[in-house]
């Protein structure tokens, strides 16, 4: 798996043209959890300013 900030983009992208609801739930999950890792590290380093 790549990196959660280097590819929520993707994870987007192939959710918009999936076709099969497990699948898209799946995608889904990935794409809040690559989210949610970079505003965590977004977070992060706003604090450490």
């Amino acid at each position: 798996m790549q990196a959660p900030v280097e590819n929520w983009r993707a994870l987007s992208e192939a959710a918009s043209r999936e076709q099969d609801p497990e699948r898209l739930i799946q995608l889904v999950e990935e794409l809040n959890r690559a989210l949610v890792h970079r505003e965590r590290e977004r977070r992060r380093l706003l604090t450490r300013n």
